[in-house]
């Protein structure tokens, strides 16, 4: 009878996201699961028929995280909470950053459901209720683009002052100009209708 697995799916994954925090996406193998497991392959093959589908699991772990990061409250707007968690989580979890948004197009699909869930959370914020649908996802794609170059540039080490207050400032001052031109554009469509 073979033994019994002692691991169960969330210590694999959990393990696995720790292997990819610690030394990126390239290090995550059945055997340094293993190894972190204190365990054979054993309960990474029991719970995950291939290495990908273990991969997909701990970009989806990223994808919850940072998605709690850019729910925290680090300013009274939400807005500037997004970002500023974005560019934050870049700072505190570099590796799993880089898994999730800068190793290839694998996990494409968890990015763009990453995006739609923002935008359904900037219909929250007070300033953008008038705004219709098309121009909030015009608007948060516009600030995702700085925001994720921001983090992006954390996330390799080129910006190192990666402290809150520097991101907070840093996406206010870029954000006042890309949501003035945008609320001013649809203040004078408004008008000309």
């Amino acid at each position: 009878m073979p033994p019994k697995i002692r691991y169960t799916r969330d210590d694999v994954i959990k393990a696995a996201v720790t292997i990819v925090e610690e030394s990126g996406l390239r290090s995550l193998t059945a055997r340094n699961v293993g190894v972190k497991l204190g365990s054979s392959t054993a309960p990474v093959y029991h719970h995950f028929a291939t290495m990908d589908e273990l991969a997909f699991e701990v970009i989806r772990e990223t994808q919850r995280a940072l998605l709690e990061y850019a729910s925290r409250p680090y300013t009274e707007r939400v807005f500037l909470n997004m970002g500023t968690g974005v560019a934050m989580f870049a700072c505190e979890h570099r590796l799993l950053y880089r898994a999730l948004m800068l190793e290839g197009d694998s996990y494409s699909s968890v990015v763009r459901e990453f995006l739609d869930i923002l935008e359904s959370e900037l219909a929250k914020d007070g300033r953008f209720s008038s705004l219709s649908d098309g121009e909030r996802h015009v608007l948060l794609r516009k600030m995702w683009t700085f925001t994720h170059g921001l983090a992006s540039l954390i996330c390799v080490g080129l910006i190192r002052d990666c402290n809150k207050d520097y991101i907070i400032n840093t996406l206010l001052d870029i954000g006042s100009d890309v949501i003035g031109a945008t609320l001013a554009k649809h203040t004078k469509a408004a008008k000309s209708e």
